[in-house]
């Protein structure tokens, strides 16, 4: 009995380490929300909250159209215009506090409906999970460093996250339709999602490709049916000008902006805009796409192929903050338990464990400056620091180690007895 106690922790020991890490941020997390929102809240829901009263008052909304005072310094209504009477609910509420903590409800129900997606799809695939795990799933899901990020402050990527894994898992049963209808409705609010349509297309998916085109184009037009040309070229040119960040590039992205981007990068080496950057990054990333989408072979691959997608997504088209980052949430946790190879296993653990872990300049300086170093050396240090950085966020590294695990996934030859045995690999090791 110790044994086979024994055998159980240790198989999935590193699947474990990841999520405990995961759920130790969110402690932190706790801290820095209870902090800024003492200091400096800012809370994307008030822009839902305040756009919904717009909507109701037949108000401007778009951009940085919303005027209403709060203690929000920064109000962005980011969305096609269409999205915006979804937030009216709120605006009908007597005050914002209300809806918020309504609000934060819905997230963590939605949390929790992406562990338990999570779990189940584990399990279907052939990893049987003791208590341990499914709980460690859950409390990743739910209490993790950047779960406490989106809860404190409201935004809706976690719902738009739930409708590409609903979207996702449509198509895998062969409903492109439904697939297709899921995705345009998550890219009305958060536009990168469109761009899965590359994955559509190695799919060969064309009804939820048609089904996403209709939806889309169907749901714009009647949103400058409701709200006029004007409202749609104003977000637009917001969206190009301002959304893009594109000046925030120019001379090389400060390290201590804590966006996870291909960008940085470039930007310090190559004298382009930041929507020029866009252009480059994606060019730079698209013959890995390409590799993974040609060696995947086996349903679990064509996820990884998907995974593969969203990073690249992630990472140049999106100039992701950290609330991007609840967008892996599935399936990098369903793969650290479907990776049989261990070198595979611990890039994605190591990936996932570094994409936790947002530690920038600022952060550094301050553990540094806590010590009883000299301040010539501690400025020395910092002079490392922030030129590793510039070039390379700890998050975006652990961003490059899951995209390593895709591609070493991919090309791996096909375990012969499902996702708990993989002679040819044990062989190899």
């Amino acid at each position: 009995m110790r044994s086979h106690v024994r055998g159980l922790v240790e198989e999935h020991a590193a699947e474990r380490l990841a999520l405990v890490v995961g759920v130790l941020t969110g402690v932190l997390g706790v801290a820095l929300a209870a902090s800024e929102f003492q200091t400096d809240p800012q809370l994307d829901y008030h822009a839902y909250y305040f756009a919904g009263r717009a909507v109701l008052r037949g108000e401007p909304f778009v951009g940085t159209a919303i005027h209403e005072g709060t203690f929000l310094t920064v109000k962005e209504y980011v969305y096609t215009p269409i999205t915006a009477p979804v937030f009216a609910p709120y605006g009908l509420l007597p005050s914002w506090q209300i809806g918020y903590v309504l609000n934060v409800a819905v997230l963590l129900a939605t949390f929790y409906a992406i562990g338990r997606i999570t779990i189940r799809y584990i399990e279907r695939h052939g990893v049987t999970l003791d208590r341990t795990d499914r709980w460690l799933i859950l409390g990743f899901s739910l209490f993790s460093g950047h779960t406490i990020l989106a809860l404190y402050r409201g935004n809706v990527d976690p719902i738009m996250l739930l409708l590409i894994v609903l979207g996702f898992l449509a198509l895998e049963r062969g409903e492109e339709t439904r697939g297709g209808v899921l995705w345009a409705v998550a890219a009305l609010f958060k536009l990168f999602p469109a761009f899965l349509g590359v994955w559509l297309l190695y799919r060969r998916a064309y009804r939820a490709i048609a089904a996403a085109v209709v939806t889309g184009v169907g749901f714009l037009l009647l949103g400058v049916a409701l709200f006029g040309i004007d409202a749609h070229v104003e977000f637009v040119e917001f969206i190009l000008n301002e959304r893009s960040r594109q000046g925030a590039f120019k001379g090389g992205l400060d390290p201590t902006i804590t966006w996870i981007t291909l960008r940085r990068p470039l930007s310090q080496v190559v004298p382009l805009s930041g929507n020029q950057l866009i252009v480059l990054s994606a060019a730079i990333m698209a013959p890995f796409v390409y590799l993974i989408y040609r060696e995947a072979e086996t349903e679990l691959d064509r996820t990884v192929a998907f995974f593969a997608t969203m990073l690249v997504l992630l990472i140049t088209i999106v100039p992701s903050t950290l609330n991007y980052v609840v967008y892996l949430y599935f399936p990098v946790v369903a793969l650290l338990y479907l990776a049989t190879d261990r070198r595979t296993k611990y890039l994605f653990v190591a990936g996932l464990i570094l994409v936790s872990l947002p530690v920038y300049p600022q952060h550094v300086e301050m553990l540094v400056s806590a010590t009883p170093l000299s301040p010539g050396l501690v400025e020395a240090i910092m002079g490392v620091v922030r030129g590793a950085m510039s070039f390379a966020s700890v998050p975006l590294v652990g961003f490059g180690l899951l995209l390593a695990g895709c591609l070493r996934y991919v090309r791996l030859p096909t375990p012969a007895t499902g996702a708990g045995a993989d002679p040819v690999v044990e062989a190899r090791e």
